[in-house]
């Protein structure tokens, strides 16, 4: 089992064309962070905080997700990519998911998973209608 740092996996980075937020963020240190894009607060205040924990982390949230989950179609409008260090022999390597093949893993699969970072575009965030 990997051990983390208080603040490992926490961190908002943003490019030109997409946004990386680590996934140990929980949803109210989202809220109250000054870097988290605007619009991605109010999605997480309007649409996700209603159906999710505030104290959840983001990565867990979404590992934990399926396809009958409230807020996995707003994961899938955002076209998310969750970055993910799967067990590999006496390691890990880092491979990219897409939410919805994220929850098509089965719970064995997923036991293993730590999730890094999501990671969207920043147009999908720009034409997210509210």
């Amino acid at each position: 089992m990997m051990e983390f740092g208080e603040n490992d996996y926490k961190y908002i980075l943003q490019e030109f064309s997409k946004t990386m937020i680590g996934a140990r963020y929980t949803y109210s240190e989202i809220m109250s962070a000054e870097r988290a894009p605007f619009k991605f607060q109010t999605i997480v205040d309007r649409l996700i905080l209603p159906y999710a924990d505030p104290d959840m982390m983001i990565g867990d949230h979404i590992l934990h997700m399926n396809k009958d989950d409230k807020n996995y179609r707003i994961y899938e409008n955002l076209k998310i990519k969750i970055r993910c260090c799967v067990p590999d022999g006496e390691g890990y390597k880092t491979k990219d998911f897409r939410i919805n093949e994220l929850t098509e893993l089965d719970e064995s699969t997923k036991e293993g998973l730590v999730v890094q970072e999501i990671a969207f575009s920043n147009l999908a965030l720009m034409g997210f209608k509210l």
